[in-house]
């Protein structure tokens, strides 16, 4: 949970690399991924190969979404760059 207790996945801690990746089904054509960092530390992290820098943070209660197109690559690995802080994940929406 974040902490204004919404629950979230974290990834990661401190500067070791944290990751996972899942395979979507055939008609899902796109996944939304809503991300924070945790707190006001920086934190970036890599999804399918792209690198994105996270603004909004978890104790405002705000996250961003990182949009993944999964049309023809059904599957989303997600890791924290190395130094990053805790990420977290509050919610991750398939659309066919």
């Amino acid at each position: 949970k974040d902490e204004t207790g919404k629950s979230c996945l974290k990834v990661g801690t401190s500067s070791v690399i944290g990751s996972f990746s899942f395979t979507v089904a055939d008609d899902v054509n796109q996944v939304i991924i809503y991300v924070a960092k945790y707190k006001a530390k920086t934190s970036k992290v890599t999804v399918n190969g792209t690198e994105y820098t996270l603004n909004k943070s978890s104790n405002n209660g705000e996250y961003e979404q990182i949009v993944i197109d999964t049309s023809s690559v059904k599957t989303v690995e997600f890791s924290t760059v190395d130094g990053a802080t805790r990420v977290m994940i509050n919610t991750v929406e398939f659309y066919n």
